[in-house]
């Protein structure tokens, strides 16, 4: 019987050995299997939350290089007036405001050539995450228009009758019916007898070039024809145009489309998308850009100086008296030209780093 309990025993143990054995295998790989599972779950939290942090990030730099855009275009859309700033001179701000949500923007200016400009954006986030976006511009500057004219009158060709004449002796001096030039000095360095007569100047001072069918016709510096129809402080169809509301007062900017018959002595910027004719007695004052032909008939007369795309035509006793003073006060006064505007296809100059800041 002891033999058989014996037997037994030894039969016994080594399958609950076995077992206990088994068992103790399956929760090691339990537990592996519970750290592996855990370690994933950290990985993938920790891979969430970089991505919301990467998300956030991405957000607020967004959020910075839209509130820069928002300021270039805010500046471009409401900016007034001729620059302050010199060429080689350091940046300056020009304008500042807010966006949400605690966004501020600021726009500075620098100077690159007399005409040409580099508005740089900056937006910032409250926690300090600025962006930058820059784009060059086109400023107008009445004494660089000046001298981009090399004579009194330019135009395809010219033809005077018996008595006409232009003149083109002290043209920054002071002419009859008009004040004395506001910045005398900027004309400086401008001819004081320039020729009377020259051909056109090629883009961007006139005509399309390689810019295309928005300058075909008519421009003004880098202000296409529909620009100047749109800035102008009195827009014609054509027709007739007569004596000013006031004697000696500034029109500003005059835009016509179609041919324009000068009856009346206004003075300001003439522009003309068509023919331009004054009859006897006429008189502009200031600065005249026709797009075709111009004709003076007798004793009519301009004080200033003419750009025209077509033939100019001096009747007998017509004058042409060639000022630079005259065009640039016409200039000055036409506040509707006095601004900004971004290069056309060509304006945005990218990103800017933080050190240019």
């Amino acid at each position: 019987m002891e033999e058989l309990w014996a037997q037994l025993k030894h039969a016994v143990v080594p399958g609950r050995t076995r077992a206990h054995a088994e068992a103790g295998f399956a929760l090691v790989l339990a537990l592996l299997a519970l750290l592996l599972l855990a370690g994933i779950a950290s990985a993938a939290l920790a891979a969430s939350v970089g991505q919301v942090r990467a998300a956030t990030m991405a957000g607020k730099v967004l959020s910075a290089r839209t509130g820069a855009r928002a300021g270039l275009e805010t500046l471009f859309r409401n900016r007034r007036g001729t620059p302050r700033s010199l060429v080689d001179g350091g940046a300056v701000v020009l304008d500042s405001g807010t966006f949400a949500p605690e966004g501020t923007w600021r726009v500075r200016e620098l100077r690159l050539a007399q005409e040409l400009h580099l508005f740089i954006g900056e937006g910032r986030i409250a926690d300090g995450v600025i962006m930058r976006e820059a784009r060059v511009a086109w400023w107008m500057d009445p004494a660089t228009r000046l001298r981009s004219h090399g004579a009194v009158v330019e135009s395809v060709s010219l033809e005077m009758g018996t008595g006409a004449e232009i003149r083109t002796d002290s043209t920054v001096a002071h002419r009859a019916g008009m004040s004395e030039c506001d910045e005398p000095a900027a004309l400086s360095g401008l001819a004081a007898a320039p020729p009377a007569h020259a051909a056109l100047p090629g883009p961007p001072e006139w005509g399309g070039g390689a810019d295309g069918p928005p300058f075909a016709d008519l421009r003004l510096g880098w202000f296409s024809n529909d620009m100047l129809a749109d800035l102008a402080d009195h827009a014609l169809a054509g027709g007739s145009l007569g004596r000013a509301t006031c004697d000696g007062c500034w029109l500003g900017l005059v835009h016509s489309r179609g041919d324009l018959l000068l009856t009346g002595r206004p003075s300001g910027v003439l522009a003309v998308d068509g023919n331009l004719r004054l009859v006897p007695g006429a008189r502009w004052t200031g600065l005249v850009l026709v797009a075709g032909d111009m004709a003076l008939e007798d004793e009519s007369a301009v004080v200033g100086l003419v750009r025209a795309g077509g033939s100019v035509t001096l009747a007998d006793g017509a004058v042409i008296d060639g000022s630079f003073c005259a065009a640039y006060h016409a200039l000055g006064t036409a506040a509707s030209l006095a601004r900004p505007i971004p290069l056309p296809r060509r304006s945005w100059a990218g990103p800017v780093p933080p050190s240019a800041g």
